[in-house]
């Protein structure tokens, strides 16, 4: 979908609009806070405890000195009642809300409070949702009201699903247009994820991953859903020069089906990885554990508390690489087209990333409704816009097969 302004997406759309991230003091929502006031935009932050804004505001001048946390508003907020984030907004008259405030995980039956306030208000809306049925959810329930509202709202943002659902809808783009006789069905798409340590996660990314772990992995394969185990039956995969190939196996990952239903691509797979070597292996036996025990949130939360202080020692020796490829190949396996990125650190790239779609949203680009990444970023050079902006922070963007300028992949 396209919205009427003829102006390209960039980081100037940004520039003095006041955007409310909800869940703004954690470790996903304070890398997008962080990099919107980076950006010029105004930022309140909206939760239910100012006292871990203040920690987040102390942390961020120490990771930024030329960052004024100061200039931080907060709203407190429930994120599950739409009326408590509708006063929010009706105070602070943002341009733009981010919910970051996970984990999304089992949500299918739980109100989006910010969803629900921000397309009563007619207010545009991004967030990071990382659960394809709770994200189908929001969308069938409320893109009628974004529609009649003129209200562009873009669910399941970020750097994976996000950015790696634009580099799939680009990449297929290109075979596509190799063969005219191919159809998107005709198709194959791998997903490969690698994250080393936990990435600098806080505790709700790990809660997330848990639940996660609970689900079998989804993969698509001439258009039958097949679910497989999950965390088993690794593959080597080349993220490219700097950050090498690692082993990656099945996961449940959103991009697995929006990918499938969104573009109809005939079959699709995603396949993560982390390290040190023995993170995969605890990954893989934790994923043996029965479902109702990962599923179990407030378990799992309690979990997540308890490893945090082992998870940072180990990520202190691993660090915090993030890495993505796409590769999209056609039946007769010889036309192929493939792109890497990679950053040395999974949480400002998490902000990198989604603000990029933020400003796609400040920029007119996206038609009012509620659409995943690869509907709302439809023509080419928008998504080559957002690409590009997504990836300032990489210290890899690459492609391979019959794409040989990375500048029509990533600006």
């Amino acid at each position: 979908m396209s919205a009427s302004d003829s102006s390209r997406i960039s980081f100037d759309a940004i520039q003095g609009k006041h955007v409310l991230v909800v869940g703004g003091s954690g470790r996903v929502g304070g890398s997008v806070v962080t990099q919107l006031l980076q950006r010029g935009a105004k930022v309140t932050v909206g939760g239910t405890n100012l006292n871990n804004l203040e920690a987040s505001r102390a942390r961020w001048s120490e990771m930024f000195e030329s960052l004024d946390a100061s200039s931080i508003g907060f709203s407190i907020l429930d994120r599950e009642n739409p009326d408590s984030v509708s006063k929010a907004i009706q105070e602070k008259s943002p341009d733009l809300v981010v919910h970051t405030a996970g984990p999304f995980q089992g949500k299918v039956g739980t109100i989006n409070g910010v969803l629900e306030a921000a397309v009563n208000n007619k207010v545009p809306y991004v967030d990071v949702c990382d659960d394809y049925c709770t994200a189908r959810a929001a969308k069938s329930k409320y893109s009628q009201i974004a529609e009649s509202g003129d209200t562009p709202c873009i669910v399941s943002t970020g750097c994976w699903p996000g950015v790696s659902s634009l580099m799939a809808k680009s990449l297929a783009q290109k075979v596509l247009a190799t063969d005219k006789s191919l159809k998107p069905e005709d198709l194959t798409v791998d997903f490969s994820f690698f994250t080393a340590g936990s990435g600098g996660a806080g505790a709700t990314l790990l809660v997330a991953t848990f639940l996660i772990l609970a689900e079998e992995a989804l993969t698509v394969v001439k258009g039958r859903r097949t679910p497989v185990p999950a965390m088993v039956g690794y593959e080597d995969i080349s993220f490219g020069p700097i950050v090498g190939t690692k082993p990656v196996a099945p996961l449940n990952l959103l991009e697995t089906a929006s990918i499938h239903d969104v573009l109809g691509v005939g079959s699709v797979k995603a396949l993560f990885g982390t390290a040190p070597g023995f993170w995969n292996q605890l990954l893989g036996l934790m994923a043996q554990l029965p479902s109702s025990v990962l599923a179990n949130e407030d378990l799992m939360s309690k979990l997540a508390i308890f490893s945090l202080p082992i998870v940072r020692v180990v990520d202190y020796f691993a660090g915090a690489t993030n890495a993505m490829r796409c590769d999209v190949i056609a039946p007769d396996a010889t036309t192929k087209a493939s792109a890497i990125y990679a950053h040395e650190n999974l949480e400002p790239c998490v902000g990198e990333c989604v603000v990029a779609f933020c400003s796609a949203v400040l920029s007119g680009k996206v038609a009012p409704g509620i659409w995943f990444p690869e509907e709302a970023i439809s023509s080419d050079q928008d998504i080559v816009d957002v690409l590009s902006l997504a990836s300032v922070g990489a210290h890899t963007t690459e492609v391979e097969g019959i794409v040989t300028d990375k500048t029509e992949v990533w600006g």
